[in-house]
């Protein structure tokens, strides 16, 4: 019966959030068409499909409906309205893209009474979703009971979700939170154990948690008889908070329990098929669409203004250090110094259509080529000349963890304000530390937001582009 409350309370919330994403647009195009603004048909009979497909996107990015976020309000909130801008920024792309006039932008209220629209029913149906959850607890009859029994940190961490998520459980706590922890051996740790089962069914426990140091459990075949005997579930949970780092990925292997020290998205090959197809299709229109007028343009002014090559070509860090050859467009004059030297403000190396090629990091375009070859990235750490990666990977820790990805024309760490010279090692840290954030957080909409503020930096302009 629990499950029935919980999965139409998620069934009711999905159907009333797509009809409302329907509405507006219906709306939208209602008060446009009274205007007289004069509409692409082909887009016009797709209206309805194109919400669709955007808000199941951002829903399925955010996991609004998953149980355990729909039932943390504050999380569903935080992702509600997320997915709505997500769903609206999605949305006008298309109209960007496909309608006939952009004018009507300037002028039409159909835009302000669309999302006024939206942006009431979100917060109507939340504050409504709020009462309505109250309702069904109180409806529910919480007959599972669950409870945890090893009292340690790993513990914690758990009783702490088992309480957060307990509109559905009877949650009882820890059971021996108050009982000593040191076992001197084995056998005294099968009869707490088995004492603390015992007492748990005595409690009418359902479902029991243990959490214990994986050193004491010999013979797990034995205690799942036991609560097989009183009618319960186990559930193990190797204790390893005293020998893993904080931030540590656990997953299993057949039968084995893995332990990673962080996680990587980019592990996954279906992730790594995603990243890559999105690489192919983004480089192949910058080249056929920019590339194919703006390298003859650049190429002629960086003939005329200083002699060498077109393209300047270097040895960098790529995935798993393996180096490649870097391209981008000259911006320097040839013989001019040491090659490895970071450029600086005011760099006397530095040609006249070379400042302003680094200053709106157009002297990067020629690196789709190597996204395109499958040696970088759109969206990646920056590579580093093999130098710098030698001297920085002996002082700083970690530094090889952005190898783990393909590096990138743009990154976290650059639309950060990390970008430039780094005089000291205390900036290149930052700049790491944003690179393993990236490499643990990946997403593809990470990558597609990364995309859009680096357009913004740059059309602002970044200070620390010489």
């Amino acid at each position: 019966m629990k499950n029935s409350y919980k999965y139409t309370f998620i069934i009711f919330c999905a159907i009333a959030d797509m009809i409302a994403m329907v509405l507006g647009t219906i709306l939208f195009f209602e008060i446009a068409n009274a205007e007289g603004i004069v509409w692409n048909t082909l887009y016009l009979n797709k209206m309805i499909v194109i919400t669709l497909v955007s808000w199941l996107f951002a829903v399925i990015h955010f996991k609004l409906y998953a149980v355990d976020a729909l039932f943390s309000l504050e999380g569903f909130y935080s992702k509600s309205w997320r997915a709505l801008v997500t769903q609206l920024l999605l949305w006008y792309c298309c109209v960007f893209v496909l309608q006939d006039n952009l004018v009507f932008f300037l002028g039409s209220n159909a835009n302000l009474i669309q999302m006024s629209f939206l942006m009431g029913y979100f917060l109507f149906s939340r504050i409504l979703f709020t009462l309505l959850l109250e309702k069904i607890k109180k409806l529910v009859v919480n007959t599972n009971t669950v409870a945890i029994w090893g009292f340690n940190k790993t513990s914690i961490e758990l009783a702490s979700q088992l309480e957060t998520n307990s509109y559905f459980t009877d949650f009882r706590g820890i059971l021996n939170e108050n009982a000593s922890t040191n076992y001197a051996t084995n056998e005294d740790f099968a009869l707490a154990l088995a004492d603390g089962i015992y007492n748990a069914s005595e409690q009418h426990i359902n479902e029991l948690y243990i959490v214990a140091n994986p050193d004491f459990i010999t013979d797990l075949n034995y205690f799942f008889g036991l609560g097989d005997k009183y009618c319960m579930c186990l559930r193990f949970i190797p204790d390893f908070s005293m020998i893993s780092k904080n931030q540590f990925s656990s997953s299993h292997l057949n039968n084995f329990h893995v332990i990673k020290p962080r996680f990587e998205p980019l592990q996954n090959s279906y992730n790594r098929l995603i990243k890559r197809v999105f690489d192919v299709i983004f480089s192949s229109l910058v080249i056929i669409f920019v590339l194919s007028w703006l390298y003859p343009i650049v190429a002629i002014i960086i003939k005329k203004q200083s002699k060498g090559p077109v393209l300047f070509k270097q040895l960098r860090s790529g995935l798993n250090n393996e180096p490649f050859w870097c391209y981008k467009f000259r911006s320097m004059y040839v013989n001019m110094g040491d090659e490895s030297q970071q450029a600086q403000k005011g760099d006397a190396r530095i040609t006249p259509i070379g400042k302003f090629l680094r200053c709106s990091s157009l002297d990067e375009m020629p690196q789709f080529f190597n996204v395109l070859i499958g040696n970088m990235s759109i969206v990646g750490p920056r590579p580093h000349m093999i130098k710098h990666t030698l001297d920085y990977n002996a002082q700083i820790d970690n530094f090889m963890v952005r190898h783990f990805v393909k590096p990138g024309i743009t990154g976290l760490a650059q639309v950060s304000g990390l970008r430039g010279e780094t005089k000291r090692i205390s900036d290149m840290i930052r700049r790491v530390n944003k690179d393993i954030e990236y490499v643990q957080r990946w997403s593809l909409f990470t990558d597609i937001k990364i995309c859009f503020m680096t357009v913004i930096v740059t059309l602002k302009g970044d200070v620390n582009a010489f």
